[in-house]
This record gives C-alpha cells, sequence and structure tokens, in this order.
C-alpha cells in the first residue's frame, strides 16, 4: 500500500493573534511569528516536499516563506485557504466582543461576513487541488488558519460540516505542524490512516504527539 503525508501548518504568531479578530486583516507576522516560521523550515528540512500551498494573506505566505525558499518550490496561493471573514467585527478586540461563532455563526453569516459553514465550503473547493497533488504520493505542506485549516483536517478525514465541531477536535497553535498520514483506496478515494502533532512545538504548546497513532 502506497501511502503519502500532508503538513498541516498554521500561520506563525501576528500582533493581533489572542486579542483581536483578525480575519481578512492583512497583518504581518510579529518577530515571535517569523521565529516560528524559521523554525519550521529547519523542522522539516529533511522531508521531500514536494509542493507548499498557502493561504493569499500575508501572514500565511511569509510563515511559508522559509520553507519555499530553502527548497527553490513556488508558493501556490489560494483565497479559498483564507482565514473566516469577520465582516463588521474584523479587527475588533475580543475583550470587546465575544463572539461565539460555533453557536451564533456556524450557518448564519457574521455581519458583512461569512460563516463558518462558508469557510468549510470554500475550503472544500480547494480539495480537489490536494488531492490531485497527493496522487504523486509526494509529501506535501499546506499553510493557513485557524479556522480554514481545521475545515480542511475535517474535508479531508471525510466528516461532515457539524463533525468538525466534537470535543477535543483539531485546535492549532501558531506555528504549529499536523502531519497526515492517508493512501488511496481500490476505489481512488484518499483514507487519512493517522495523524499527530510534530514535535517539539507540539509540546511547548500543550498538545500530545501521535494523537492518532501515527508512526
Amino acid at each position: 500500500m502506497t501511502t503519502g503525508r500532508i503538513y498541516l501548518i498554521r500561520h506563525g504568531q501576528t500582533a493581533g493573534n489572542g486579542n483581536q479578530y483578525v480575519g481578512w486583516d492583512d497583518l504581518p507576522l510579529n518577530e515571535a511569528g517569523v521565529q516560528q516560521a524559521n523554525r519550521i523550515a529547519v523542522q522539516l528540512q529533511a522531508v521531500p516536499i514536494s509542493g507548499i500551498y498557502c493561504s493569499s494573506l500575508k501572514r500565511a505566505v511569509n510563515t511559508a516563506l522559509p520553507l519555499s525558499e530553502s527548497r527553490g518550490l513556488e508558493l501556490m496561493c489560494y483565497d479559498n485557504l483564507r482565514e473566516i471573514n469577520y465582516g463588521e467585527y474584523q479587527g475588533r478586540l475580543k475583550s470587546e466582543l465575544n463572539l461565539k461563532l460555533r453557536k451564533d455563526y456556524r450557518y448564519d453569516p457574521l455581519p458583512g461576513g461569512e460563516s463558518l459553514y462558508d469557510v468549510y465550503k470554500r475550503v472544500g473547493q480547494f480539495r480537489d487541488v490536494i488531492v490531485d497533488s497527493c496522487t504523486r504520493n509526494k509529501p506535501i505542506a499546506v499553510i493557513a488558519h485557524f479556522w480554514s485549516i481545521r475545515m480542511l483536517l475535517g474535508i479531508l478525514q471525510g466528516l461532515n460540516f457539524d463533525s468538525i465541531f466534537i470535543p477535543g477536535g483539531y485546535k492549532p497553535a501558531n506555528g504549529s505542524i499536523y502531519e497526515v498520514k492517508y493512501h488511496f483506496n481500490k476505489y481512488g478515494e484518499m483514507v487519512c490512516l493517522a495523524q499527530g502533532y510534530l514535535e517539539p512545538l507540539a509540546q511547548e504548546n500543550g498538545y500530545s504527539f501521535n494523537q492518532g497513532g501515527l508512526p
């Protein structure tokens, strides 16, 4: 059985992470985020990555650049991988506005923005790009955002939309790398076999490795 691997990476830290609804605001990486981006490239230096896909937002592109430049690979940027659009709430401080996306905006869009289901649908349009690349069975990396990369993992796992929100699910920290091992069954369908966070970033962020038994 031929298997492949996908590395799902959340962009490095920005000044707005943790205290602001950043969404489509195009914030750059802060100093810690630049360090995380460089560290990701080092952590994956022994992996023969053949393609690097990222969100078109600056913080994702700048996270991907050290990885692409170290290999001479072109970045392939997609608007479909952007974070949720917070609309009228974009840039608002979390201390002033406590949004409950999974409860209030799972299907109903934020004023002037998107719902989580909207993100799920547009990320789903990117799935064929991933599958086409994965048929070559060479590792690829995808750099995106908290919500978009959560949706992508669920789609790759074949989960329906609501199943993505089960307790204890994937909640990527800034600069984290999540490894997914897969194969194609006899019907040509992608099947995820196992998954887990890469060390040492996972330990520093309080996550356990080999959550899915990845060898």
